[in-house]
């Protein structure tokens, strides 16, 4: 199971988990605060700073008598002026960048909670995330689909918020498992009964539910996967004129019947891939989002 993510969630925060996953907080877990130098290694960064200046404070006197030593007074005094400045400046942007947030903990820190990661899921739920996940995955990666030949779907933008919205939903219902078994833990009366039962059989229903839509998303993806086989083996019939003649020239009087078939099966083949990408968009259409 991979993490998901809301659909308008961009690009390089995907990428950033891709190389950096350890940054990327749960949701079931407080918001990450803002991370600067000052705020992760104060102790270290003062220090580092206060090195900073003393080299710049240092580096600065001995160029002052060295230029005082090879040029005119007044020149020297002009030099010293703009490596003071170049000094000051410097030190101005080290003190920036030690209290400035680095992008990938921002981008982290803002994106929180649009974004869902494994561990924000119990078993039951990241099971069905896993199937949906990789449903979504095999009709995105179709080559029917990177065709066009799927384009009134509008794979690339359904999908998506299909796999969000799933995914919302699935995390509510391992909070809400989780609150019910606690609830519930070492203790039975007629009360509690009385108000879990009702909370368990609506979590069930949401069960239920989630079931049929990934089950649809399933169904979806084969028909697409289908689609991609007949596809594929409609390119294969780019060879079949040079089977035609390479019997021509080989057999010329042989039996015609072997040619025949080749052109039977090449009208079949249109046949059944026209079929394909029709019942790929029927089943396509079942995973509407309601307005």
């Amino acid at each position: 199971m991979e993490p998901v993510f809301a659909p308008d969630v961009p690009v390089g925060v995907r990428r950033l988990y891709e190389q950096q996953p350890e940054l990327f907080v749960a949701t079931g877990a407080p918001r990450p605060k803002r991370q600067t130098s000052w705020s992760v290694a104060p102790g270290n960064t003062f220090g580092t700073l206060l090195v900073w200046i003393a080299v710049c404070a240092g580096g600065w006197m001995l160029a002052l008598i060295f230029l005082a030593g090879l040029l005119p007074t007044m020149v020297a005094a002009w030099a010293a002026l703009a490596l003071a400045a170049v000094a000051v400046l410097a030190t101005v942007g080290v003190v920036v960048k030690s209290m400035s947030e680095d992008r990938a903990h921002k981008a982290v820190r803002l994106q929180h909670g649009k974004y869902l990661l494994p561990q924000d899921f119990d078993e039951q739920a990241g099971r069905l995330l896993g199937r949906a996940q990789r449903a979504v995955k095999t009709v995105l990666e179709a080559t029917v689909t990177r065709r066009g030949l799927l384009d009134e779907m509008k794979n690339e933008l359904m999908l998506p918020e299909q796999l969000w919205d799933i995914a919302q939903v699935l995390r509510e219902q391992t909070v809400l498992r989780a609150r019910q078994y606690d609830v519930a833990r070492g203790m039975a009366s007629a009360e509690l009964d009385a108000v879990l039962g009702p909370q368990r059989r609506a979590l069930a229903l949401s069960v239920d539910a989630i079931k049929r839509k990934v089950d649809l998303l399933e169904q979806y993806a084969d028909r697409v996967r289908s689609a991609d086989a007949a596809l594929r083996a409609e390119a294969a019939l780019a060879d079949g004129e040079r089977y035609i003649e390479l019997l021509a020239r080989t057999e010329p009087a042989g039996d015609t019947s072997l040619v025949q078939n080749l052109t039977d099966e090449a009208t079949a083949l249109k046949q059944t891939l026209t079929r394909s990408i029709n019942a790929a968009r029927a089943a396509g259409k079942t995973l509407a989002l309601p307005d």
